[in-house]
């Protein structure tokens, strides 16, 4: 594969911070010679979502570990020693793997529930039903919540997983920008899906392609809602497109390690001065693809404010 770069922030949102909430959004990043991976997890601001913070960390830790014993077990099938993967036959390995994290989750809820039982004042917060449902024993993954975004790239294919809202966002070595994971449309303005339910491995949506088939994509971003969420619902992929191609061209004018730090102020800035939720992005680009593209979309940027400027207002 190319070489890829990952990159992961996690910015507390001031709604949080003025509420005593704390942050319950994950990220993870992790890159190397054979494989990147990006990571976001969003935990339920829900009241009856008390350890949603802990649920979208055990989130991002399920799904990486999940991931690169994935990727270790069926390194063989690309290695010219086995017989490939067919379509159908890699699209239901990925539906394995999204059934193996979400047990691993759950797994883990209940070791966190054993070692840390509900305290009275964490049980306070949520509404009577849920009060009565968490004390018997029932349900109690409810409490930890949490959406969940994951992407991974080697040298042969890529892959994501998505439960719930947020955005995954593919910029193409061609210049074009894609959603490739179907939306779900459970997902409405603060209502969405999450790990916690019990169909969320039928709820959860995958993507998957092969490099022989179609290029590696340029760059790939993962967000949590305190990002699109800025945007308005009618023109937000539009709106989202201009936001991760800036980025993309101060990846490849300024550099990695200065465009990282300025994701970071872009973070906060969504955190604290827009819809003030906790707010991550995280995703992997080939730096060198990513130069090679910049003449693309300045053209691109060029076309839009010639036709912009020539629009009846």
């Amino acid at each position: 594969m190319g070489v890829y770069k990952s990159f992961a922030v996690t910015v507390t949102g001031g709604s949080h911070t003025k509420q005593g909430k704390g942050c319950q959004d994950s990220s993870f990043k992790s890159d190397g010679s054979e494989i990147a991976i990006a990571v976001v997890a969003d935990g339920h601001g829900e009241d009856n979502c008390f350890r949603s913070d802990r649920g979208a960390k055990l989130a991002v830790a399920c799904a990486v570990k999940g991931i690169r014993e994935f990727t270790r077990i069926h390194k063989s099938k690309f290695s010219g020693k086995e017989k490939p993967f067919s379509q159908n036959d890699f699209h239901k390995a990925i539906r394995d793997l999204v059934k193996h994290i979400i047990a691993l989750w759950q797994e883990n809820i209940g070791k966190d529930i054993a070692a840390y039982p509900f305290l009275p004042a964490e049980l306070e917060k949520a509404d009577e039903k849920h009060r009565k449902r968490f004390a018997a024993g029932n349900k109690q993954s409810k409490a930890y919540g949490a959406t969940l975004i994951a992407a991974t790239i080697t040298g042969h294919y890529w892959f994501a997983i998505h439960i719930g809202d947020g955005r995954l966002n593919v910029l193409q070595s061609d210049g074009g920008f894609e959603q490739p994971v179907p939306w779900d449309e459970k997902c409405y303005l603060n209502v969405t899906t999450s790990i916690c339910d019990d169909d969320a491995f039928e709820r959860a949506r995958c993507y998957f392609s092969f490099h022989a088939t179609n290029p590696p994509p340029a760059a790939i971003f993962l967000c949590t809602d305190g990002i699109d969420d800025n945007y308005p619902i009618d023109g937000n992929e539009k709106h989202l497109f201009k936001l991760f191609r800036t980025i993309a061209l101060t990846f490849a004018e300024d550099g990695f390690d200065s465009t990282c730090k300025q994701i970071e102020d872009l973070a906060d800035s969504f955190a604290t001065k827009g819809k003030g939720d906790d707010t991550s992005i995280a995703g992997f680009i080939d730096m060198e693809v990513l130069k090679q593209t910049v003449p693309v979309w300045k053209k691109q940027i060029s076309e839009e404010e010639i036709f912009s400027g020539s629009s009846i207002s």
